[in-house]
């Protein structure tokens, strides 16, 4: 068995909502179609793992929910953008290639209509949940690659974070008056919740992570920009204007000379110092 695919089972992790789920479909006869969602669930985070797998990505684990996957990876925003899409992408793309080969099984004789309808709706309901621009879904990930494509990579995270967290409010409020007692709505709704409250409190860890990936020099950037800043400006202030898929230069602005300062001794200075609040002019004279 390929040594890759023994990986990616290591990092599996199935969620007591998945084993309660399938406790219940044994008791409600229902063992076929938990079976094939599995399957869908598994096949689409196997997507995830294989473009992360070829870009080198280091992959924490891959966690199995009733409703798709989340696979924790330590490359979150570190990555070139094109990667990130593809990575990201993969995923959603194993259910048009599953959705065609049930067609091609049905159209056979080799599958009867009952199962094939319901393995159509649930990849379908799949692939459109998973591309909602809801944080941690394929489609909130691709929000927040968009979102570090405009923004500061700090500023990003946050605007991210809230549009995602709107997004959220805005589909459960939606789907609530229709069935304000529907137990999978509430279960994916709290699930997101928390997720969106987990990462909020995160951001200074990945924007700290951000900024480390940085100073070890991973990054393959074809842009170098400046950023102008006064001497009065704090270092942190400074830091919080980097941007992802760009190197930076600071160029100080003084009276007398801009004085122009590397990235590179800009996060030197920021990690190796106590004086983060400290005046970048103060800092660098």
């Amino acid at each position: 068995m390929n040594n890759a695919f023994l990986q990616f089972l290591a990092k599996i992790r199935i969620n007591p909502l998945f084993w309660l789920t399938i406790g219940l479909s044994i008791i409600t006869g229902h063992f076929r179609e938990i079976l094939l969602l599995f399957f869908a669930v598994f096949i689409h985070e196997m997507g995830h793992y294989a473009a992360a797998h070829l870009f080198q990505w280091r992959v924490k684990k891959i966690e199995l929910f009733p409703f798709g996957g989340v696979a924790e990876v330590e490359e979150h925003g570190n990555r070139r953008f094109s990667e990130e899409i593809i990575v990201t992408i993969v995923g959603p793309i194993q259910h048009l290639w599953m959705m065609a080969a049930a067609y091609l099984a049905f159209h056979l004789g080799w599958w009867d209509a009952a199962s094939y309808d319901w393995f159509m709706k649930m990849n379908l309901t799949l692939l459109v949940f998973n591309l909602l621009p809801v944080w941690p879904l394929d489609g909130g990930k691709l929000l927040f690659i968009a979102a570090t494509s405009i923004f500061p990579f700090k500023k990003a995270h946050t605007v991210f974070l809230l549009c995602s967290f709107s997004m959220l409010l805005i589909l459960f409020l939606s789907f609530l008056p229709r069935d304000p007692f529907h137990l999978n709505l509430w279960v994916v709704a709290i699930f997101l919740g928390v997720s969106h409250y987990i990462e909020w409190k995160r951001r200074p860890y990945v924007f700290l992570r951000f900024l480390m990936t940085r100073s070890g020099g991973k990054r393959g950037n074809a842009l170098t920009t400046p950023i102008h800043v006064s001497p009065d400006a704090e270092l942190y202030d400074v830091i919080s204007l980097f941007r992802k898929g760009v190197s930076h230069f600071i160029v100080i602005q003084t009276k007398e000379k801009n004085r122009v300062v590397e990235e590179k001794l800009v996060l030197n200075t920021f990690f190796s110092s106590n004086q983060v609040r400290c005046a970048i002019g103060h800092l660098f004279r």
